[in-house]
């Protein structure tokens, strides 16, 4: 029996996967290229004895050590469908003429994914073969472009893999809406779904995914159904991401177990029912015409920014934009929140300049001053946005705090103040990243730097950072 160590293994499995791609790509006849394989393999077993041998006589030994020059072809199944899921589909059939032990191994990859940008008849021709012939279970099945592919043709797909036990589903497609079959809702086993342009109408007696933990809804429309329907009946969801879209009425997100929230888009108002969240994220598109809903909420709450905040005692990670700040702001703004964010350790804040940047500021401070464990924080102010000085002052002593990232600084006064603030209230401070193009670009950009290198500094490690990337996380 030929025994070989993992690390060998994965380096002949390695080769293969190479040899395949490049001979492939070059235009090399895929009937040539099993043996171009068997003689590398050769070469590398007589590279392997002689190595061996070199071992064995300094021991006065000699050992037989064969390896079989065609092992590939004789691999498990399940190893041998690992191999080919991290090719294209394409190139995956094209594997078929390697061996004849390798004609059906394709038929057994879990993950089918299509990409192309081909003729509607052409690819529905050929899903439909695929899944006529495929024989092992399909887990995962990726189609971009679907305006391309009639609806009947995708609601026969959907009835097809609801039996082979389809978890991951993932419809794209770029600014033309597509009306989702009904077969969607026979997919029982479903774990990840990703729709996007997708026109989406339930039945009525639709109970939900009760195994979905991951939803991401692009540019979506939604038919006979609300978002809270849809949500409430998946028990076991984690991650919900919505974005693009404009909910006219109230926003409401009830799930026990939501870890992750991603929203961009528009909304009226927004009620949040998720013990369990850690990180979150929302950006408000625009207000809507009749403006943000600024009244009592249903439960008599005068302030949204208490029922909205008061709502995330587990939050780890924070992400808002200017416009919801505004929306928080509706209201009033208490001092002292009922609840303080222990577990808080990032806060992302936008401002857009649109809005009305000292509501924004004032929803952000009282957040801060309510995450005593606040590691990293990170602002982008617009040009237009100037930060007073008694709006800097007012930012709570973090004593926690390891990095802060500012982005789109344009006034040097605003920038000194709110560096020197930083710089000696922020015991653990490591970086003090400010995102700037060109440096020369602010009035008197020389002496702006002389001055911010002679800021005093509360902590020894404090280290002042300039950088050319907007990405701030």
């Amino acid at each position: 029996m030929f025994v070989m160590d993992t690390a060998r293994f994965s380096f002949y499995i390695l080769c293969f996967i190479v040899r395949f791609l490049y001979y492939g790509m070059l235009g090399v006849p895929l009937h040539s290229l099993q043996q171009l394989t068997n003689k590398s393999l050769q070469v590398e077993n007589k590279i392997n004895l002689a190595l061996t041998m070199d071992g064995d006589q300094s021991q006065n030994k000699r050992t037989d050590f064969k390896l079989n020059p065609d092992f590939l072809s004789s691999l498990p199944s399940e190893i041998l469908a690992n191999i080919l899921v991290k090719l294209p589909i394409k190139e995956a059939v094209r594997t078929s003429i390697l061996s004849s032990k390798w004609k059906y191994s394709w038929t057994l990859i879990p993950d089918l994914v299509f990409k192309w940008d081909i003729a509607e008849s052409e690819l529905i021709r050929i899903i439909d073969k695929v899944l006529l012939v495929h024989q092992g279970p399909i887990l995962k099945f990726v189609l971009n472009s679907c305006q391309n592919v009639h609806l009947v043709a995708i609601h026969r797909w959907l009835l097809v893999l609801s039996k082979f036990g389809l978890k991951h589903l993932r419809f794209s497609n770029s600014g033309f809406y597509c009306l989702v079959p009904s077969s969607l809702f026979s997919c029982h086993k479903l774990e990840h779904l990703d729709i996007s342009c997708g026109v989406i109408n339930a039945p009525q007696c639709f109970q939900g995914f009760k195994f979905l933990r991951y939803l991401d809804l692009c540019g979506y429309k939604l038919l006979g159904i609300t978002i809270e329907k849809i949500v409430s009946g998946c028990p076991l969801l984690e991650s919900l991401t919505l974005s693009d879209f404009v909910e006219h009425g109230c926003l409401v997100i009830r799930a026990p177990n939501l870890v992750q929230l991603h929203l961009e888009g528009t909304f009226t108002n927004l009620l949040l029912e998720t013990p369990k969240l850690i990180s979150l994220c929302i950006f408000l598109f625009e207000l809507p015409h009749h403006g943000l809903d600024f009244g009592p909420t249903d439960d008599g709450c005068k302030s949204k920014f208490l029922c909205t905040i008061s709502a995330l005692p587990r939050i780890e990670e924070l992400k808002i934009g200017a416009l919801f700040c505004e929306y928080l702001a509706s209201g009033s703004i208490p001092k002292k929140l009922p609840v303080t964010f222990h577990h808080l350790k990032k806060i992302l804040v936008y401002l857009d300049g649109t809005s009305k940047e000292v509501d924004a500021v004032d929803a952000a401070l009282c957040i801060f001053r309510n995450a005593p464990n606040l590691k990293k924080l990170c602002l982008t102010v617009p040009s237009q946005v100037i930060l007073e000085e008694q709006r800097i002052t007012s930012f709570p002593f973090l004593e926690q705090l390891e990095v802060v990232k500012v982005l789109g600084f344009e006034n040097v006064v605003s920038m000194l103040g709110f560096a020197k603030f930083i710089l000696s209230t922020a015991p653990q401070l490591r970086k003090l990243v400010i995102h700037k193009d060109n440096i020369n670009e602010l009035d008197d950009g020389m002496g702006f730097l002389m001055k911010l290198a002679s800021l005093t500094r509360l902590s020894s490690k404090a280290a002042i950072v300039f950088s050319s990337s907007s990405r701030l996380y």
